[in-house]
């Protein structure tokens, strides 16, 4: 199991190649689901904005 995880005198570069990119593959998803929220967030503050405003127009003064 050791000469495995040595993998010929290599096995430090190897591991730390593959902890590198799983940890950008795991700030990728986080990333996005964050930028995904606020633009949701964002979307539903403008709708709401906007329907505020059209209540405003259509009722008679």
């Amino acid at each position: 199991m050791k000469d495995v995880l040595d993998m010929g005198d290599y096995g430090v570069y190897v591991w730390s190649c593959y902890g590198l990119v799983l940890a950008v593959l795991v700030l990728n998803v986080w990333l996005g689901k964050r930028s995904l929220a606020e633009q949701v967030l964002s979307a539903r503050r403008r709708l709401k904005i906007a329907d505020s405003i059209n209540s405003e127009s259509s009722s008679p003064s």
